[in-house]
């Protein structure tokens, strides 16, 4: 991201900040969000695609539920990521989430909401069915109901 298109998103997070009203979002939110200011990418949790090149985001706020960010490509809603905090150029941590919203503010500038998941590769270690994982909230299906043991024989 240049540095002329990297000042205007920050422009136009400053502009949002002083929009934001604490009571529109109270009773939706389960978890405190915290305005931040940093750098993070995005990359497509989508194994079907060769690799893309992450999309750069300005963080706006963050939350053990969730994150809002910035960036000049829109998302598309349910659609799952990874996020990659970054600190100088460096990743310093990575979480899955899913876009929730996704609002044009003006050409080129989207605001994203998402919400932090479960890494579907976890679910797949834990004997859950990655198609089940992608179709949305499907039933719940131990794929060897033999490989857990009941919580009684746990001591």
């Amino acid at each position: 991201m240049s540095d002329t298109n990297a000042q205007a998103l920050l422009d136009e997070l400053t502009r949002l900040e002083d929009l934001r009203n604490p009571n529109r979002c109270e009773g939706k939110r389960q978890f405190q969000r915290f305005v931040v200011r940093g750098d993070a990418e995005m990359a497509k949790m989508d194994r079907s695609r060769i690799d893309e090149l992450p999309i750069p985001v300005l963080l706006r706020d963050l939350g053990r539920g969730g994150v809002g960010f910035i960036t000049q490509i829109p998302l598309e809603v349910n659609s799952v990521w990874r996020v990659c905090f970054l600190q100088h150029g460096y990743t310093v941590g990575q979480m899955a989430v899913i876009v929730r919203h996704c609002r044009t503010v003006r050409e080129g500038v989207h605001l994203i909401g998402a919400q932090f998941c479960s890494e579907s590769g976890l679910l797949y270690q834990m004997g859950i069915n990655p198609q089940a994982v992608r179709d949305g909230d499907a039933p719940a299906a131990i794929t060897d109901a033999g490989a857990f043991l009941a919580p009684s024989e746990v001591a």
